[in-house]
């Protein structure tokens, strides 16, 4: 769709350009004159008296020096906004590593006291586990001898 509007725009302006539109004023430069009092002019123009011309120079720099005070307040205003907005996301990124610093620090102490647990108390509980273990292999044995027995006195 783009394609079929910008071709035949593309080709208008290489074919006519825009300066074989333009139009040829004379070579009219920029004219002035210092007339005194009953003085012809020289030209057609207007003519200002020192007091008009004065004027219009300082509405000149007063509007450029208005407009010069606007950017710099925008600018201002601006760099105020981006500023705020650092500052807010540093501060932002400062609160997570620190609760990612105090997890951390917790997981650690977590791990160090489970580690001086077992070190306390390494196989406390290890007899107690070969009690049991002999203990039920002795009734396991002493189970199947009775289920073999009685099974060999049925068969009979």
């Amino acid at each position: 769709m783009l394609n079929k509007i910008l071709a035949p725009i593309l080709v208008f302006n290489l074919l006519c350009p825009a300066s074989v539109f333009a139009q040829d004023t004379g070579e009219a430069q920029p004219q002035y004159t210092h007339l005194s009092e009953g003085d012809a002019a020289p030209f057609d123009g207007t003519l200002f008296n020192p007091v008009a011309t004065a004027q219009l120079i300082a509405e000149h720099q007063f509007a450029m020096s208005g407009c010069d005070l606007r950017v710099e307040y925008e600018i201002a205003k601006l760099d105020a906004q981006y500023q705020l907005q650092i500052e807010s996301l540093l501060i932002g990124s400062n609160a997570q590593n620190e609760r990612l610093n105090l997890l951390i620090e917790a997981k650690d102490l977590e791990i160090e006291t489970y580690r001086e647990m077992a070190l306390e108390r390494p196989n406390r509980n290890s007899h107690w586990w070969a009690i049991g273990g002999f203990v039920l292999g002795a009734a396991a044995s002493i189970g199947i001898f009775h289920v073999s027995v009685g099974i060999a006195h049925e068969q009979k």
